[in-house]
């Protein structure tokens, strides 16, 4: 497939075919669309402009108004953290749920794409301080059943590697039998195998190279302004992933503006962090998200600069 440039949209309002309009103009082609925001004739408008769209799909991420048993932490309270809420992985009730939604999503929607967000143990790595002490980072789940399926493991982030990894290969074998021409990406926390003593594996349970093997591409986050980097982090999380871990295909996702910080990102420091997304082997850029790009002139003039070349 062509190179993927793209937003992510979860504001139904901006399903509009203006809004498609524009997305067109700035040259975009692929958009993700978040379960808040579908709706059957905006995709249908989607697929027949010839877009690449897929739904966002949250794995362990539960709502306020869904019933499964949140994940514990390791000092026995509930693994959530303000929006963030995670569900226990080994309940097999919660991931026959998952199973279920996205097949109906399939089913209604008839997606090109779907895209596994949330597939990991807790973290509110947005909120994570980057000099935090490795040791002070939660880690879960210690729920009576997941201490007894760790125990058959050599140790805890095998174990959580285990779980992510199989949950990734049963939702994606699923996913294909509904429909073999289905691309299936896989969103994953923005952290270098080194970074918090190997957090990314040990305690949130993502083996990148096995889950770039399992799914058709990554999605990282790279939010660099969000974790308090330059935007030349980009560059190095993408060396990491695909020179130091071999994932073969990678479609990282940038912010446009400030999230979760006071502090302003400028128009050229988002223009470099674009820059920086689309180097060497990159299967494109995604834009967290439309909602932030959409009304800013100044930021639709540099993605439809950069874009134009592409």
């Amino acid at each position: 497939m062509a190179r993927m440039y793209g937003v992510k949209l979860y504001d139904p309002q901006y399903c509009t075919c203006s809004n498609l309009d524009l997305m067109e103009k700035c040259g975009f082609n692929t958009v993700f669309l978040g379960r808040g925001a579908l709706d059957k004739a905006f995709a249908d408008e989607l697929s027949r402009r010839g877009f690449f769209w897929n739904i966002v799909e949250p794995v362990f991420l539960l709502q306020e108004n869904e019933a499964f048993e949140l994940a514990t932490l390791a000092d026995g309270k509930p693994a959530q953290d303000s929006w963030v809420r995670f569900a226990c992985p080994t309940d097999s009730e919660h991931l026959k749920s998952v199973s279920s939604r996205i097949m109906d999503d399939i089913r209604e929607y008839d997606p090109p794409g779907v895209s596994l967000d949330f597939i990991r143990f807790f973290q509110f790595w947005e909120m994570t301080d980057p000099a935090a002490a490795p040791e002070s980072l939660p880690s879960s789940c210690y729920c009576p059943r997941c201490v007894s399926q760790r125990g058959l493991f050599r140790n805890a982030g095998i174990w959580r590697q285990s779980v992510i990894s199989s949950t990734a290969m049963a939702l994606c074998a699923q996913v294909r039998d509904a429909g073999s021409r289905i691309r299936i990406g896989i969103h994953c926390v923005p952290w270098t195998e080194d970074m918090f003593n190997g957090a990314v594996r040990e305690i949130i349970g993502q083996n990148c190279t096995e889950l770039a093997e399992i799914g058709d591409y990554l999605t990282p986050m790279i939010y660099h302004h969000m974790m308090h980097r330059s935007p030349s982090y980009i560059r190095d999380l993408m060396h990491d992933l695909v020179d130091n871990q071999g994932c073969a295909h990678v479609l990282p996702s940038v912010q446009v503006r400030q999230a979760y910080r006071e502090d302003v990102m400028p128009p050229e420091e988002f223009e470099e962090a674009l820059g920086y997304a689309l180097e060497g082997s990159s299967e494109g850029v995604i834009l967290y998200k439309w909602e932030d790009l959409a009304g800013d002139s100044t930021r639709l003039d540099i993605v439809r600069s950069v874009l134009e070349g592409k």
